[in-house]
């Protein structure tokens, strides 16, 4: 049966399409030291997802937009809104730094990482996903890799958009911006509101969803961003941005249709930004705030300055200096963090060879203070062939909420040591990684008991992604395909839990029909198991299909709909509860995926 809907998926997907298959990534900047880089330049494994992307696959969260990338892995617990977690090369939730315009989302009141299914793409221009430690250039929490999500920036005149959506479960979605400039005064404004009713979060195992009370979810995001240039080499910008969600969701134990708890999210972000540009000099000042509440109350303040300066011809220095602030506003506990770091990138060889090194010295007040760096070389022989090796340290600090629920009195961060190295030939990527991590932290009790500890000895992490992308011509077909073989254990070679060991991601697009295109991608999960040590249900060896059609009325105006789960696989990320609460006894209850569904939408140009 899994090969007869993988075939299908295949076949329907031979009628699809993506005209930016061939996007020349030369000309793609990359945020991959704090200041914006050719894409070529960079070492490091990188993957950019376009506002072109989004706009065609029609991604609503950050969550969906990243789940087909090799190396990524994403496990939600029910619908929009719900507790998701990301596992980058097969590391936990919080070594993945998630950024919006360089400012942390990571919760620090959370168990870990940022709320992904809260993250909207209703004004995103570009999502850089780098892989690999991280940490010598951003410092905590980036030992998996850094998703840094790029806002729309103001255009030239003015220019406005508008995106209507409704579909499955009652959902409605309205997303609209507008932007206008002048050599002085530029601003643009986007606003977003989605609601659904929603489906289940938990259901009892093999039970249609639909037996169920709806799990509703709503939220409304607005932001505005405007600069002034005070001559050709001053300008000051703000963004201001605002989320507000309400979501419900299901006790573990309980998916009746009384009983069910609520949560509201707010986010808050404020940054304002000086930049000055000295010529070979570019320097950029900041103050940020990030206000996180969800169950609690989180601030970060951050205080900051980063630049880049040319020193030589095609030799360039990337520094950063900021102090940072994150604070529990229930209790008042917080802690300081300071930070300093420079990346040097030079160029030889009439640009073929490329060497990065970074170096950065965080110092906390509550935990020991950390020096990281990485190193990275990439040679081109040809803009489509090269070969690259990374290496480098990383670290995670434990969130405010895991130090305060620690089993001992204090918590230590997470230390890793990675490499990786690969090649590219005409379309193929190749990447090797090896990850050695001490003093993970895990769960380890129940609430409302101490349940996070450091586990002992060093936990591994390896693995193999290929991936190959090309548009063929002649069949006006464009092919994405990626396959991850990945392993994730502790220390005593205990796989940890709801990591796959192999994943296959197909992507296919046809645009042979006058302003018509068609799309299909199919995920592969392939085994994986709920507890660790390969213990509890056996929940992957699955496969889920989405579909797309756009259809170009004019330049301005486009319509599409689409299908989540075509063949409504009963699949899920993790169990809720097993019979008797023995995990030797099949599923009792589990998170669910909300089955097959469908959308339709408009989406215009002002």
């Amino acid at each position: 049966m899994k090969i007869k809907q993988l075939s299908s998926a295949i076949s329907l997907a031979l009628i699809a399409s993506n005209s930016q298959a061939d996007q020349q990534l030369a000309d793609i900047l990359i945020s991959a030291n704090h200041i914006p880089i050719q894409a070529h330049s960079v070492t490091a494994d990188y993957h950019v997802i376009t506002a072109e992307d989004i706009a065609e696959k029609h991604y609503r969260t950050l969550d969906a937009a990243i789940q087909s990338l090799p190396g990524v892995q994403i496990s939600r617990n029910g619908g929009l809104g719900s507790v998701t977690s990301i596992f980058m090369r097969g590391q936990s939730n919080n070594a993945s730094l998630i950024l919006v315009d360089g400012v942390e989302m990571n919760n620090p009141m959370g168990t870990g990482g940022a709320i992904l299914s809260n993250i909207l793409l209703t004004d995103v221009a570009a999502i850089e996903v780098l892989k690999g430690p991280q940490s010598g250039i951003w410092g905590a929490n980036a030992s998996a890799g850094v998703i840094n999500i790029i806002t729309k920036k103001q255009q030239s005149g003015a220019q406005g958009s508008i995106n209507l959506e409704t579909g499955s479960n009652q959902t409605k979605k309205i997303a609209t911006s507008f932007s206008a400039s002048s050599e002085q005064i530029d601003f643009s404004v986007a606003f977003a509101d989605i609601s659904t009713d929603g489906f289940s979060s938990v259901k009892e195992a093999g039970k249609s969803v639909t037996n169920y009370e709806d799990d509703a979810f709503k939220q409304t995001d607005f932001s505005l961003q405007t600069g002034i240039n005070f001559n050709a080499n001053q300008r000051l910008e703000l963004i201001i941005k605002n989320s507000d969600s309400y979501s419900e969701y299901d006790y573990s134990t309980n998916p009746d249709q009384s009983d069910f708890a609520s949560v509201n999210y707010e986010n808050n972000l404020k940054r304002l930004q000086y930049n000055h540009n000295f010529g070979q000099l570019k320097l950029s000042g900041y103050l940020s705030q990030n206000e996180i509440k969800q169950y609690s109350h989180a601030i970060i303040n951050s205080i900051g300055i980063k630049g880049g300066y040319d020193y030589a011809d095609k030799q360039s220095l990337a520094f950063v200096a900021s102090k940072n602030q994150f604070e529990n506003q229930g209790n008042g506990s917080s802690y300081l963090n300071t930070a300093i770091g420079v990346t040097n990138t030079n160029h030889f060889m009439d640009n073929s060879l490329i060497i990065t090194e970074a170096l950065r010295s965080d110092q906390y007040n509550d935990f020991d203070n950390k020096v990281t760096g990485k190193l990275g070389i990439k040679k081109l022989f040809a803009y489509d062939l090269y070969v690259k090796a990374n290496i480098g340290t990383a670290y995670n600090a434990p969130t405010l909420f895991q130090s305060t629920y620690g089993v001992t009195d204090t918590l230590n961060p997470e230390q890793t040591e990675s490499f990786d190295i690969g090649f590219g030939a005409f379309g193929v990527e190749v990447s090797y990684y090896q990850s050695k991590t001490k003093d993970l932290i895990s769960y380890a009790g129940t609430w409302p008991n101490d349940f996070y500890e450091n586990l002992s000895g060093t936990s591994k992490f390896t693995g193999l992604e290929v991936s190959y992308a090309h548009f063929f011509e002649t069949i006006n077909t464009g092919l994405n395909l990626n396959y991850t073989q990945a392993t994730a254990k502790d220390d005593d070679d205990k796989w940890l839990a709801r990591r796959a060991e192999n994943t296959l991601n197909l992507g296919l697009v046809y645009d042979g029909f006058q302003d018509l295109t068609l799309s299909a991608d199919t995920r592969y999960i392939g085994k994986k198991y709920d507890k660790a040590d390969q213990q509890g249900a056996q929940i992957g060896e699955y496969f889920v299909t989405d579909l797309n059609i756009n259809y170009r009325v004019n330049s301005q105006l486009n319509l599409y709909a689409n299908v989540l789960n075509a063949f409504a696989e009963d699949y899920t990320h993790a169990v809720a509860t097993y019979q008797g609460f023995d995990i030797t006894q099949p599923p009792q209850n589990v998170y669910s995926n909300g089955g097959r569904q469908f959308f339709v939408g408009i989406q215009a140009k002002l």
